[in-house]
């Protein structure tokens, strides 16, 4: 069967986002349990909720549809999830890890803002007014919790490991300088 009007594509889009939504909610209590720093421990578990309030949303909007709330596997929700799983396959250190999350819930935030944005289109085209503000309060959410995460990520100090990385080619050089003396 072939997709044939702006209220398919809408009702597919919003599956797909359900879909993402309830993956993100089992990534984020993860994430979550994984990280040694209160503050984004706390940040995940807040998000977490957010993200709870936002599958209700989209429930909503899909029971003023007329439709039962269906997810689909959202592809690209499920590629960053499977891009984590791979990148603990090279047993990161608790830092790296730390670091590499909150890159990976930046990733995240902005393929739902994205998301977000094109259901906000679509639903103005189609007038569903209340779907519309309904889906921009997501849309707020998801961009205070990148704002965040950002705010975060200009935190790391990263500097230690690179000028220790450096420190010991220099080191070695100077080793070997002295040792010629």
């Amino acid at each position: 069967m072939a997709m044939e009007s702006i209220e398919e594509l809408f009702e597919h889009e919003l599956k797909d986002i359900l879909g993402g939504e309830q993956a993100l909610v089992d990534a984020l209590e993860q994430m979550a349990q994984e990280s040694s720093d209160r503050d984004i421990r706390k940040a995940y578990t807040q998000h977490r909720k957010e993200t709870q309030g936002q599958i209700k949303r989209i429930e909503k909007i899909f029971r003023s549809l007329g439709q039962k709330p269906e997810p689909e596997t959202c592809l690209g929700i499920e590629g960053l999830i499977k891009e984590k799983k791979m990148f603990m396959r090279e047993k990161p250190t608790e830092e790296l890890l730390e670091f590499f999350n909150v890159g990976a819930a930046q990733k995240v935030e902005r393929y739902e803002i994205t998301s977000y944005e094109s259901l906000i289109d679509m639903a103005d085209k189609l007038g569903l007014t209340d779907a519309v503000q309904l889906l921009e309060e997501s849309l707020q959410e998801e961009e205070a919790a990148l704002n965040k995460l950002k705010a975060i990520a200009s935190e790391f100090d990263v500097t230690d490991e690179t000028e220790q990385v450096g420190e010991t080619e220099e080191d070695a050089e100077g080793q070997h300088a002295t040792s010629r003396r």
